[in-house]
């Protein structure tokens, strides 16, 4: 089945236009990457990037970085690093955000397992805790 982005034209409105060009360029290695569903919570989750503030560049590195992550330790985790970046956007900078997202493959393939990738995500979350400004991944 073929999923077309267009299906998801009221979504990707919404989008800043860098973002609409890097998610039609990425779209193709999305729709392999991702189910149906997995396509659903990938576009939220760059919505919801979108809408914290944070700048296009967090935004962007989730569009581009994500197929990687699911294609790596599966789509479930995609939820999770939004998750993540949700609750530490208050804790910290939109530019280490979008270097959290940048490395989150390199993370995914070295660790290959979606628990431990979870427990990355709560390691850096204690770091953000005690030295938000010093987290640099």
């Amino acid at each position: 089945m073929t999923i077309h982005l267009e299906d998801h034209a009221e979504l990707l409105a919404e989008l800043p236009h860098g973002a609409q060009e890097v998610l039609r360029g990425a779209w193709q290695e999305a729709t392999r990457a991702f189910s149906t569903r997995g396509l659903d919570n990938y576009l939220r989750g760059a919505l919801a990037l979108h809408h914290l503030g944070r700048g296009e560049e967090v935004v962007v590195n989730f569009l581009q970085q994500m197929p990687a992550v699911a294609r790596a330790i599966g789509e479930e985790v995609v939820a999770d690093l939004v998750n993540f970046l949700l609750s530490m956007a208050s804790k910290t900078s939109g530019q280490v955000l979008a270097l959290i997202v940048q490395t989150a493959p390199t993370a995914a393939e070295r660790l290959g397992d979606a628990d431990l990738f979870r427990q990355y995500l709560s390691v850096l979350g204690v770091v953000l805790a005690q030295a938000p400004q010093g987290l640099r991944p």
